[in-house]
């Protein structure tokens, strides 16, 4: 008894003196665990955890995973360093024919001994690429004065000390804007002509015998480029826009060019992702015929400035090709009335006086973008188009003369061409100049057009082709083919003039051209040929569909579109208060419910409607008991019937999480060997903006390439190609410090049209044009292919403005005619020409229904008229608008989110809701076999997940607090026992 009584004491004597630790530490512990347990089972906190701060890696336990290696990188490539190091010389490559010489009237090359001065703030405060998620940190970029003293060129040290100076004091371009922002201006940041103190001779010295004046502008992700310039320092009132130069750059420029300057020699180097006003470079006569040069050198990446030196001095002959039209006056751009805010008109609807959260822009000039409109408008008005255009799409000079000479055009001309033929033309390049040099050689197509009938581009861009480096002095040449295909000059026809319903049509006719050409504008040579009968492309990929009219309601909301039958009477024009006052039916047609349904009638006669539910595990997977693995379906086509016995082995529960857990991965499904994998954007290069950690990050030490626009400038398809597969190459390398997984799945490339000037991500898309932008986006994504690269082609479709993109869904109104020749064609190209097995869809809305939630879109377009067989990933999602349910339902498959899923309640309402999962399911399996994913996945090969490097840290500070917890309760303890013992032996 007395034993027991002394263990009663004992708990008592514990209770009386610990009561308080007790409670507070079991508090603590509870607290802790009750985190601990949060973070870790609640997948949109644990995932973003991930994202942010690392993921865990793999370790092998049993197998030999060089069995499975399905893609290998270049030769030579086996670290990270290596393909860092061959990414970066195919980038300056890239750079080096994409810069454009746009003016050179004997100022450049430079001379071997030449001292120059280069002027302008941005000079030591470069553009290298946008902002936004595909930005990269351009901290260790090859700036300006680098470039020029490794290609041996002696620049003024003292004016670039005097810059410096200027920047570390403040002054200088602004932080760039914030995403979202909605800009009324922006500051170039070039300084006042006080600011150099004792004028500009004060900072010459000896270095006088060339100026280099740097011009730069920004762009980014989710903001446009102002159109106007309100309380914006350099500028001296509102009407001017950003992408003509302010006013410190013009005084800095005529001060440069004012007869007693020192300067014989300026040259303007153009820093901008966009195409910009420069009708000044004409005007010879303001400036004293000193401004004799001008490149545009777009935003050049990491490495990508280093091609400038060797550019200035000769030793690259410059040979890229402008990717827009360059217009002397942007406010009289077709689209200009109808982009961003409307000029400050407004872009919001109102029902009954009251605005809605409903944005949209109209699509009022049709086909005529770019040199659609400038090249039809001025046909045969020589004076119209000079005073209208500065330089034509794919324009630029070289330091050398080409001379051509068609070898053969024998297939096409003068004949009627065929529904399937495929004409070539053999031309001959002759380089007759005192520099080697490579020339581009352009296509185009000329359809004749019938006044109120289909509308009909003057030309259209048809193929190009870039020469080898050409050897100087009229003995060496080169012969390149160019190829037509009838298709691409056919007119969609969605008014039903030829082809009811709606489709391609080549209409029968005597005056079809072919023009080979030096750009746009600039004729070389004319093909004649015929159209005997009509010709019509209406024929879809896959079975049961056609290529029919999928947006009449989208086309018929605009009353008037621009026409060449009538310019002055449809030139486009700002929305009025009575255009942006509408009903509330359309207000409710944006709504989830609209579009599938609601009550007992959703999904009924929808096209995505299945009457019988498909069969399914209903039991959580036993991981390792399933009888077929992912890896058993490589190399199995799309409709393989064991597809349907991998697919029954997985629940609606793993399926949704699938779908719905999408951030830059795709989520591990361990039961059937589906690995995780890791995606990242963008199209300047692999990144993750949301990466804090750097030692911890997934994605690192990867190349920054240069913008799409310069890309595209190369007019070379197969340096396009090389740069895909040194994407393809760097993905194979992947997290090599990590979980040593490839990074399998691209969000890239970008094929957006510059439908105007100002577009914010410009520099993120290649041109104007759509077949530019297709063709090269093609042999980028076959590069990447190649090496095990699923490319995430975006944003599908119209994604061409970033103002208001995501507030709802930016309603996007156009004719189904441009949307068919000159949105959706990159895409079509990407599918058909590159094979691309991923899509990205667009935050905006195509009419009242989200692009990422149509199935006109990414079904009835996309798989069926295309025959697109993989995954399509929403843009990021983070809006109520985009409902993984609408998602589903209309073709798409991946949610861009750390855990947004369909029918997230855990409740799957009907069998077509079912089927669509098993589908979506089905389409991202699809992809991930077909890639680098599944390097090292076979059979017997077995891996062990190991804990992110935050779970680790999370335990250990548990470990830390329960320890420090036991400590204060042990001290507690005897801290007690002490007093208790005082206390007895007092009494």
């Amino acid at each position: 008894m007395n034993v027991f009584k002394k263990i009663g004491g004992g708990v008592r004597f514990l209770w009386k003196r610990c009561r308080a630790f007790t409670i507070t530490g079991t508090s603590l512990i509870a607290l802790l665990l009750a985190v601990n347990l949060i973070i870790l089972q609640v997948p949109l906190i644990s995932n973003t955890f991930n994202t942010i701060f690392g993921e865990g890696g793999r370790v092998l336990q049993s197998g030999d995973p060089g069995t499975a290696e399905y893609f290998t990188p270049t030769e030579g490539i086996g670290t990270k360093s290596d393909a860092l190091a061959a990414a970066n010389a195919v980038n300056e490559r890239s750079c080096a024919e994409g810069f454009v010489l746009l003016k050179n009237d004997g100022a450049l090359p430079l001379g071997n001994y030449d001292k120059i001065s280069v002027f302008g703030m941005n000079s030591v405060d470069l553009v290298y690429g946008g902002t936004g998620s595909a930005e990269k940190d351009s901290g260790d970029s090859v700036d300006l004065y680098k470039s020029l003293a490794d290609s041996g060129i002696a620049y003024n040290p003292e004016l670039k000390r005097f810059y410096d100076n200027q920047k570390a004091a403040g002054k200088g371009r602004p932080k760039s804007p914030s995403m979202g922002d909605i800009l009324t201006g922006f500051a170039t940041g070039e300084l006042a002509l006080s600011e150099y103190a004792g004028g500009l001779d004060a900072y010459v010295g000896d270095y006088t015998d060339a100026a280099l004046m740097v011009v730069s502008r920004i762009g980014g992700e989710a903001y446009d480029l102002p159109t106007m310039s309100l309380d914006t320092p350099g500028r001296n009132d509102g009407t001017e826009h950003y992408l003509e130069l302010d006013d410190n750059e013009e005084a800095l420029l005529e001060a440069l060019c004012a007869e007693d300057s020192q300067f014989d020699n300026v040259i303007l180097l153009i820093n901008c992702g966009t195409s910009m006003e420069l009708g000044f470079l004409r005007d010879d006569g303001r400036f004293n015929g000193k401004l004799k040069g001008a490149l545009w050198v777009g935003t050049t990446g990491g490495t990508g400035m280093e091609a400038l030196g060797r550019i200035l001095i000769g030793a690259v002959n410059p040979s890229g090709r402008l990717v827009d039209t360059y217009a002397a006056d942007f406010t009289q751009t077709p689209s200009y009335k109808n982009f961003g805010t409307n000029n400050g008109q407004g872009n919001t609807y109102f029902v009954s006086g009251t605005e809605q959260n409903a944005h949209f822009v109209d699509y009022e000039e049709g086909i005529y973008v770019g040199y659609r409109y400038y090249e039809t408008r001025g046909a045969g008005d020589e004076k119209w188009y000079d005073q209208n255009v500065v330089y034509p799409f794919g324009y630029g000079l070289s330091y050398t003369d080409f001379s051509w000479e068609i070898e053969d055009s024998s297939g096409i001309q003068n004949v009627s061409v065929s529904k399937d033929g495929k004409y070539t033309i053999r031309i001959r390049v002759t380089n007759n100049g005192v520099y080697p040099g490579k020339d581009v050689v352009q296509l185009y197509g000329h359809a004749p057009y019938t006044e109120g009938g289909i509308e009909k581009s003057e030309v259209v861009l048809l193929d190009f082709a870039k020469t080898k480096v050409i050897q100087a002095g009229g003995a060496d040449y080169d012969v390149v083919e160019l190829t037509f295909d009838p298709y691409y000059l056919a007119s969609y026809d969605y008014q039903g003039v030829k082809a009811p319903g709606g489709g391609y049509v080549l209409e029968a006719g005597q005056g079809y051209k072919l023009y080979v050409s030096r750009n746009a504008h600039d004729r070389a040579m004319e093909i004649p040929f015929r159209v005997d009968a009509d010709i019509f492309f209406n024929e879809a990929v896959a079975e049961g569909y056609a290529v029919e009219n999928r947006f009449d309601d989208v086309s018929g909301h605009i009353e008037t579109y621009f026409t060449r039958s009538d310019w002055s009477a449809t030139f486009p024009t700002a929305p009025t208060e009575e255009d942006r006052a509408v009903g509330q039916e359309l207000i409710d047609s944006m709504s989830l419910e609209a579009y599938i349904g609601s009550g007992t009638e959703v999904d009924l006669d929808k096209p995505w409607y299945s009457a019988r539910k498909p069969r399914q595990k209903r039991s959580p997977m036993d991981y390792g008991s399933t009888e077929y693995k992912l890896y058993d379906l490589i190399g199995k086509s799309y409709d393989d019937p064991l597809w349907d016995k991998l697919l029954n082995q997985l629940t609606y529960g793993e399926m949704r999480y699938l779908i719905g857990t999408g951030n830059f991965n795709t989520a591990e499904l361990k039961g059937i060997g589906k690995p995780k994998t890791t995606d990242p954007d963008g199209p300047a290069g692999f990144t993750n903006f949301m990466t804090v950690i750097d030692t911890t990050a997934t994605v690192y030490d990867t190349c920054f390439y240069a913008s799409e626009c310069v890309i595209a400038a190369t007019w070379n398809v197969e340096l396009a190609e090389e740069m895909g597969k040194a994407v393809g190459d760097e993905a194979l390398v992947g997290n090599e410090r990590g979980d040593g997984r490839p990074y399998s799945g691209w969000y890239a490339p970008a094929v957006n049209i510059h439908r105007n000037p100002f577009g914010g991500r410009n520099w993120e898309y290649y041109s104007e044009d759509s077949f530019l932008s297709g063709r090269m986006a093609a042999q980028v994504i076959q590069g990447a292919k190649s090496r095990g690269v699923y490319t995430y082609v975006k944003h599908f479709a119209v994604n061409d403005q970033e103002t208001h993109r995501d507030a709802n869904g930016l309603i996007t109104w156009l004719s189904e005619q441009s949307l068919r020749e000159i949105y959706l064609r990159p895409f079509e190209m990407a599918v058909k020409e590159g094979g691309s097995s991923a899509m990205m869809s667009s935050f905006n809305r195509i009419g009242t229904v989200w692009a990422g939630g149509s199935y006109e879109l990414l079904t009835d377009i996309l798989r069926g008229e295309w025959g697109f067989q993989g995954a399509v990933v929403t843009d990021y999602n983070t809006n109520a608008y985009m409902y993984p349910d609408q998602m589903i339902r209309a073709g798409g498959d991946i949610d861009l989110m750390q855990d947004k899923q369909p029918s997230a309640s855990g409740e799957v309402v009907t069998a077509s809701h079912q089927t669509a999962i098993r589908r979506a399911a089905k389409n991202i399996l699809f992809t991930v076999v077909n890639s680098s994913a599944m390097n090292g996945m076979g059979e017997g090969i077995v891996y062990r997940d190991t804990l992110p490097p935050w779970q680790t840290f999370m335990y250990a500070v548990d470990a830390a607090a329960a320890a420090a917890l036991i400590a204060w309760g042990a001290l507690a303890v005897r801290k007690g026992r002490k007093k208790e013992a005082a206390e007895c032996c007092f009494m």
